[in-house]
């Protein structure tokens, strides 16, 4: 582990409550003065080697910690994928202000284990997965760099470099296919994954790899296994009220079932459900509009009609107490108001399932390239 070692001496004066002075300052990246938050401030007392105080940087990367007035101290500073600076500081007087420049580390060894997601709700991950298709690729060099048919393991080794952006396809039989996106030090992002999930979060440490510091990201990436009428939900689906043209903050959920239904094998039917005010009757003809208005929206994002249905349910499956005539709070009734998706059918033959991450990543671009070219004709 390097540490960058810094001795700064200040003559400062008495503090107003004579007892203790004040460090302050800002805390930035030392390329692009990016100003960092949750940047770990440790201090330590030289004369006894003991630990005194810590402090984190605020979002604006400013931080303000006090000190004895009098005595040697070590600052020691650290943040995820940054390497850990140490400042030597002597006081003697006054407050003063002191700003700290970070350098990001190099490179990473990510390594993950695959293990089965058992429930969407609670995040629990259960087994480890074995025999999983895993393959990378970098979209910066356009090449691929680790293909794995049939994995044996159920943990995988991969370097992701500096200035490069990565994405990881998993898929396994009887599974959702995971993907995620992986940036770093790239498109604003110092280190940023797309599609890992809530389930788990990147452990980040500082180590020595191939004789060069590097960070060491090691996480659990979670599959689902697919199970048939098993109804899953569709975050953040709203409509206005008594309507169901699908509004825009409702497309990136949408979007998401879309990739889902590229990625996977199956057939689904999307079913709307609304709470119980209002008349059973027409809350059911509601829910059938809402739904219809989201497949459509769907197979106009290259989904075949024939892999989804549209189920208005009205209020006929609650998930609560909150029937007809039942008080309940506004929370309570919005639990009710969802939008579910659920695997009806297999497809026996998938495109997916014979295409690689490079084959799969060019026709993507390629389908961008010409909805770019029919918006740019559309705008003319």
């Amino acid at each position: 582990m390097k540490s960058v070692l810094i001795v700064i001496i200040f003559l400062i004066k008495i503090s107003l409550f004579g007892q203790s002075v004040l460090v302050s300052g800002s805390i930035s990246d030392d390329k692009n003065n990016r100003k960092l938050d949750e940047v770990l401030i440790e201090i330590y007392n030289q004369e006894s080697d003991g630990f005194l105080t810590s402090t984190y940087s605020d979002q604006n990367g400013k931080y303000a910690v006090a000190i004895p007035k009098e005595g040697n101290f070590l600052f020691r500073i650290e943040r995820q994928a940054y390497y850990i600076e140490e400042a030597f500081l002597s006081s003697n007087s006054d407050n003063f202000t002191h700003d700290i420049k970070l350098t990001r580390l190099p490179g990473y060894e990510f390594e993950a284990t695959v293990k089965e997601l058992l429930s969407y709700k609670n995040g629990n991950l259960g087994r480890e997965l074995k025999n999983t298709k895993i393959e990378i690729y970098n979209n910066t060099s356009d090449k691929e760099i680790v293909i794995i048919e049939d994995d044996p393991d159920n943990t995988f080794k991969v370097n992701f470099e500096r200035n490069n952006h990565y994405t990881i396809l998993l898929r396994k039989k009887g599974y959702f296919a995971k993907r995620i996106e992986v940036f770093v030090d790239v498109e604003g992002c110092i280190l940023c994954f797309e599609g890992l999930g809530t389930y788990a979060s990147p452990e980040i440490e500082s180590a020595l790899t191939e004789n060069n510091q590097r960070g060491s990201i090691i996480t659990d990436i979670a599959m689902k296994k697919i199970i048939q009428d098993e109804n899953i939900a569709l975050d953040n689906i709203y409509y206005d009220y008594d309507k169901w043209f699908i509004r825009k903050d409702a497309r990136p959920a949408l979007e998401n079932l879309v990739r889902i239904l590229k990625r996977n094998p199956i057939i689904v039917e999307l079913g709307s459900h609304t709470d119980s005010r209002g008349e059973d009757e027409y809350n059911m003809t509601l829910s059938d509009k809402r739904a219809e208005a989201a497949v459509d929206y769907i197979v106009s994002r290259g989904i075949k009609s024939s892999r989804i249905t549209a189920k208005g349910y009205g209020e006929s499956k609650l998930l609560n107490k909150c029937s007809n005539d039942v008080k309940c709070t506004d929370g309570e009734h919005q639990e009710n108001r969802r939008t579910e998706f659920k695997v009806t059918a297999f497809i026996e033959e998938s495109n997916f399932d014979n295409k690689s991450l490079k084959e799969i990543l060019r026709l993507e671009k390629e389908a961008g390239s010409r909805l770019k070219e029919t918006i740019n004709d559309m705008e003319k």
